[in-house]
């Protein structure tokens, strides 16, 4: 059996409602990847129904963390846990509500022979938001502006977690180094990918607002992010 090359990772926190549905939509399109789910002892049961599913299925792996520790930390282990496995050529990062929908998958796979990463993107042509109200439109396209602007990284979607890594660049990140926890994180690994000379592509999503489970943004997360930016331009960390 050839192993898979691909690694797909989520990150999870009372996501009992989307979790099951979602890894068997990505099998179901990708028999040839490899699933990994870092939840943080979600009390709804998220990494019970993970378990359970490994059971009968050895593309699925779960990382299980005593509690509710941050989305960069989880992502951070993600790309550890990868690194160690020496097969996985390209490392996709989603959300697990379906926001970010796996039928993009195949667009960014394709996206990122050519680049070392790729970015799933609500601002290009063909991509957009649903859903959201004006107040929330606004707030996004602004951050990514001032994102884009302040670190002059050269995407327009600088806050999307829906995104292909090469592994050769991810191996080069020092991980030690990082120093958001929290949706920050998004801005601050593509910024460091940015410094190592990484090529970027964009693929544009749609991305559809949850249906089910609660958001995990607040405004304490947005406001640590808009900190963060000037810091690490001003830093120039890598």
């Amino acid at each position: 059996m050839n192993i898979p090359n691909t690694l797909i990772m989520t990150a999870t926190y009372n996501e009992a409602e989307n979790i099951g549905s979602l890894i068997k939509d990505i099998f179901s399109l990708r028999k040839d990847c490899h699933i990994l789910v870092v939840d943080d002892n979600s009390p709804d049961g998220t990494g019970s129904i993970v378990n359970k599913m490994m059971e009968s299925d050895s593309r699925l792996h779960i990382i299980e963390r005593p509690g509710k520790m941050g989305y960069g930390t989880a992502y951070i282990e993600g790309f550890l846990w990868a690194l160690k496995r020496k097969n996985y050529e390209y490392i996709i990062s989603m959300d697990s509500d379906y926001s970010h929908h796996p039928s993009y998958i195949e667009d960014m796979l394709h996206k990122i022979k050519t680049c070392d990463v790729v970015i799933g993107s609500r601002y290009i042509r063909g991509g957009d938001t649903v859903n959201w109200g004006l107040h929330r439109k606004v707030l996004s396209r602004s951050a990514n502006i001032y994102s884009k602007m302040v670190l002059n990284i050269p995407v327009n979607d600088c806050t999307s977690g829906f995104r292909c890594y090469r592994r050769e660049i991810v191996e080069r990140i020092d991980f030690s180094k990082i120093k958001s926890n929290g949706y920050s994180f998004l801005e601050e690994i593509l910024y460091c990918c940015k410094l190592l000379n990484a090529s970027f592509g964009e693929v544009p999503i749609i991305f559809k607002d949850r249906e089910m489970g609660k958001s995990k943004i607040n405004k304490n997360e947005i406001f640590k992010a808009i900190l963060m930016v000037p810091y690490l331009r001003i830093t120039g960390r890598r």
